[in-house]
């Protein structure tokens, strides 16, 4: 898409009224969603979820829908958005709509304090570029009647099933794995609830290309039970991505496997306390 065709889209939340407007969208790209599940689908998460769009002339071309999820995570609740119903028009695709959504979402997320994204993907590859990693999402059937206290024992991550979620809940009989993507929004956010076997610290650089709060140098210093990220001139001992900080952080990324790693930064990434357990099962 040209430039200044694509400053000319109007990218906004739809308003409450409004949402039904994006289903014309929906049941043209998600074909493969009954009729039934996608009104399910309005009549139910889209009442209170929010609809970021591109519109050109008045029509909807491009959409991403945020879910709103409360997660246990390590006895603590925190909010996340569910990415879900990326989409857009056949003839608008590969020009840069959707790029300019999820930098959108991405970035009032982040000034919201999110501690994290996730989305199930249609295709990886689409959304490695803007920092999204696969989880270790234990996924299973037998998962789905377990209590918030029984998750609990086994998983440090997973949605809280408390009144708000039970509203919003379809129960599809259609049950299915649901390999999901994380992408670190606030990291400092999300550090809080990171501790060490003992008290360390670690000077490091994350990198982040889309958002310029989770980019810089930090010193991360931990106790037994957190950690906090704060701005430092300092040198860095290690410089590491915001997708390898949440794949190592989400235990898909061994300390080793981080490039450019010493032998005393290992050690001390060794005693992080990473995530262990992530539980979601949730279909939008």
């Amino acid at each position: 898409m040209e430039q200044h065709r694509l400053e000319q889209m109007i990218i906004r939340y739809l308003k409450d009224e409004e949402r039904v407007r994006s289903r014309a969208l929906y049941d043209e790209v998600f074909v493969e969603d009954a009729d039934a599940f996608s009104g399910l689908y309005y009549e139910i998460k889209a009442q209170d979820n929010q609809i970021l769009v591109a519109e050109e002339d008045g029509s909807i071309v491009s959409m991403l829908h945020l879910n709103p999820y409360s997660f246990r995570f390590r006895g603590s609740s925190i909010p996340a958005d569910y990415i879900v119903a990326v989409a857009t028009k056949v003839t608008y695709r590969h020009q840069g709509l959707m790029r300019a959504l999820l930098t959108k979402a991405l970035e009032d997320m982040c000034a919201e304090g999110r501690p994290f994204t996730f989305l199930m993907p249609a295709d990886e590859a689409i959304y490695t570029p803007f920092g999204f990693r696969l989880m270790g999402n234990d996924d299973e059937e037998s998962l789905a009647a377990l209590t918030t206290e029984e998750l609990a024992q086994d998983y440090d991550l997973f949605p809280e099933k408390d009144e708000s979620y039970r509203k919003r809940h379809i129960d599809w009989p259609e049950w299915e794995a649901t390999p999901m993507m994380l992408r670190l929004v606030d990291a400092a956010k999300f550090v809080e609830r990171i501790g060490a076997e003992e008290p360390q610290s670690l000077v490091l650089r994350i990198t982040d290309p889309i958002l310029p709060e989770n980019d810089g140098v930090f010193c991360w210093s931990f106790t037994e039970e957190d950690s906090s990220l704060n701005r430092t001139d300092g040198e860095p001992e290690i410089t590491v991505s915001v997708a390898d900080l949440g794949s190592f952080l989400f235990g898909m990324l061994g300390a080793e496997e981080l490039s450019g790693i010493t032998k005393p930064v290992f050690q001390k990434l060794e005693r992080v306390r990473v995530v262990d357990g992530v539980y979601i099962n949730e279909l939008v």
